[in-house]
């Protein structure tokens, strides 16, 4: 087969189809750990959510560009990562506080940085992707998880007032998005914990799905669905309401990703698993290299699958196994067909 370009390689994946070899997808790399596989401080434009020059050393096929929307809420600095402290969101009287705080989705400079990121993507063949959202985690941030439940059964209408004003914002930048080049859209949006979904599959379809069907339906390029946790129960729903042809990122542990491509390989490109919480972080070189080889060459078979870390990659990653899984992907990735 001849070589494919990141680019060419990414989308075919995205299609179900066989490209020449596996592609490899993370939605960021934190610049600390950039820093430790690099050798040097490295530099990370504004909005950027990976530094370019990690891509002379790793055979990473995307770039993100991160178009989310902030918080509502009061964050906290743990070293360079920004925790959620407390949400702001408290009534219906904050909503406009909520819609002014927001930044503006007509200022040419919000998409200042992701046409640099463009430029860079075309210039090197990688496939440029958009992080988006469509109003539920950012509903559920700005509230705090605690009111957020509250008003889940004591008022609903709370819940969809504030989504509907997120969503607003969310489809003009989409609308931005949509004519600005970019490949695909990484939609970000946590519906699951380890252990099953953060809400009901009732209180999810009858509450939240419509107002995010409403944002994804302005989506005119390939939609790629990300959460963690195990979203199985919910996942039909995100596939036949939202359109998607991707599900990203198969948090290992949490989704057995061999069972996922059994019953729905034919029907979705699949994004993930690798473990975060041993393998990438506290493993051996050796154990990654296994870990990929298996996903690799059976999650891999057939085509439709992209290899990634299970949300993207940690400052706490060690840097010697992503250079491991780095050099798996490149031998065991390949396909000779």
């Amino acid at each position: 087969m001849k070589p494919m370009s990141s680019r060419e390689r990414f989308l075919t994946a995205l299609k179900k189809q066989q490209p020449d070899r596996v592609p490899w997808f993370e939605s960021y790399v934190h610049r600390g750990l950039a820093d430790r596989i690099v050798g040097r401080k490295t530099d990370l434009p504004p909005g950027w959510r990976t530094p370019p020059d990690l891509y002379k050393i790793l055979c990473l096929d995307t770039i993100t560009y991160n178009f989310r929307p902030p918080f509502y809420a009061i964050m906290e600095k743990n070293g360079d990562v920004e925790q959620l402290k407390e949400g702001l969101l408290k009534t219906r009287d904050d909503l406009k506080a909520l819609k002014e705080f927001l930044p503006d989705p007509e200022n040419p400079d919000f998409y200042r940085g992701a046409e640099e990121l463009l430029s860079f993507a075309r210039q090197n063949g990688l496939a440029a992707i958009a992080g988006i959202r469509v109003g539920l985690s950012n509903t559920y941030n700005s509230m705090g998880y605690e009111n957020f439940s509250y008003a889940l059964y004591d008022d609903p209408g709370f819940i969809e007032e504030s989504m509907e004003l997120i969503g607003e914002w969310c489809i003009k930048v989409i609308e931005r998005v949509n004519d600005l080049g970019f490949d695909a859209a990484y939609i970000s949006e946590d519906i699951a914990f380890k252990w099953g979904p953060m809400f009901s599959p009732e209180h999810f379809r009858k509450y939240m799905l419509p107002h995010m069907k409403k944002v994804v339906d302005h989506i005119a390029i390939p939609r790629i669905y990300h959460t963690d946790g195990n979203p199985l129960p919910m996942l039909k729903d995100l596939v036949e309401e939202l359109n998607i042809c991707a599900i990203a990122n198969l948090e290992h542990g949490a989704v057995d990703i061999f069972q996922v491509k059994e019953e729905w390989g034919d029907k979705l490109c699949l994004i993930g698993n690798m473990d975060l919480h041993y393998t990438l972080t506290m493993g051996t070189p050796e154990e990654t290299v296994l870990e990929a080889k298996e996903k690799l060459e059976k999650v891999g078979k057939g085509g439709g699958y992209i290899i990634s870390s299970s949300n993207g990659l940690t400052e706490y990653c060690k840097a010697e196994n992503i250079l491991a899984l780095n050099g798996a992907i490149l031998r065991y990735g390949v396909y000779f067909e």
